[in-house]
């Protein structure tokens, strides 16, 4: 392949690209599929300007089925647009707590912040009042429910909990 074509890929001048990008944005899972069987490396596809991936549109637009096609598919889950925002981002901006929740527990990064006001995924929620993002992400930082409330009312006797706590807790 040659430069241009290249460019195409990761410019935003791909007709292919913009079809994924198309079906991504409207939640055809057909369309999405047989792109990326065509072409697997259309996941990292990006458009002009914005930057924006298949991955940012389908979980701004809440279709938690291709959001995990393209995470099978190999795309890097932490990938930014223009403005530094992830996917995480987007899905928890618009309150996508099902892409939130594939997201996280693909390993999402979320202490990632975008590059205008250096908010996260947490903060973006947040601001929206998305309380079931709030909770998927905030679990990220506590290994389970029951050891959590064992280790604050101090009834945990096992010091690896103990230790799991802190460990998970040194991430916050």
């Amino acid at each position: 392949m040659g430069l241009l074509g290249m460019m195409g890929d990761s410019f935003g001048c791909s007709a292919t690209g913009e079809r994924l990008v198309s079906a991504a944005r409207d939640g055809d899972i057909q369309e999405a599929r047989a792109l990326l069987e065509l072409n697997p490396r259309l996941a990292r596809y990006s458009t002009f300007g914005i930057r924006n991936t298949p991955l940012h549109y389908s979980a701004a637009k809440g279709h938690h089925e291709i959001v995990s096609l393209l995470i099978e598919s190999g795309v890097d889950i932490n990938l930014r647009n223009c403005r530094g925002q992830t996917a995480l981002m987007q899905a928890c901006l618009y309150g996508h707590w099902k892409v939130v929740q594939i997201l996280v527990l693909f390993k999402a990064n979320i202490h990632k912040k975008d590059c205008f006001s250096g908010a996260t995924a947490i903060h973006f929620a947040a601001l929206k009042g998305h309380t079931r993002c709030i909770r998927l992400i905030a679990a990220d930082y506590v290994p389970s429910l029951p050891d959590f409330w064992s280790i604050m009312r101090g009834t945990a006797t096992d010091e690896t909990n103990k230790e799991a706590f802190d460990a998970a807790y040194v991430k916050f």
